[in-house]
């Protein structure tokens, strides 16, 4: 949030500059970055609504709480889900539960393969 109000500092004072030497081409380049500035504010509140939304999902009608499933051992390499799920449940997890939250969390992913469908690692997503 501090890039965003040094942005619109920035934009501020080239607006100054744009009244200050009457430009007229600077005001429509000022006013262009508002409107792209009051977009990407849009953006980020609709993005915290979704997550704030998926979080009460998460913690109420799917009763996860996050961290509750940390124990639980994300795929290494692609697997198929059947096999994933057997071996949750083969160590005391609730598999449903366990897949909603590694999925949730963006820890794993599924993919449809030669007609299997597989868990495997999310790729090019860090970890928190």
């Amino acid at each position: 949030m501090q890039f965003l109000t040094r942005l619109a500092r920035s934009i501020e004072q080239l607006d100054r500059l744009a009244q200050k030497y009457q430009d007229d081409e600077l005001r429509s380049v000022v006013a262009e970055l508002y409107k792209q500035l009051t977009t990407i504010i849009n953006l980020l509140e609709k993005l915290y609504a979704i997550y704030t939304e998926l979080d009460i999902v998460m913690k109420t009608d799917l009763r996860i709480e996050p961290g509750l499933y940390l124990d639980t051992e994300a795929p290494t390499q692609p697997e198929k889900l059947a096999e994933f799920l057997s071996r949750l449940r083969a160590e005391g997890h609730d598999p449903d539960r366990a897949l909603a939250y590694l999925l949730g969390a963006g820890i794993a992913q599924l993919e449809l393969r030669d007609g299997e469908l597989l868990i495997k690692p999310r790729q090019g997503r860090q970890r928190y």
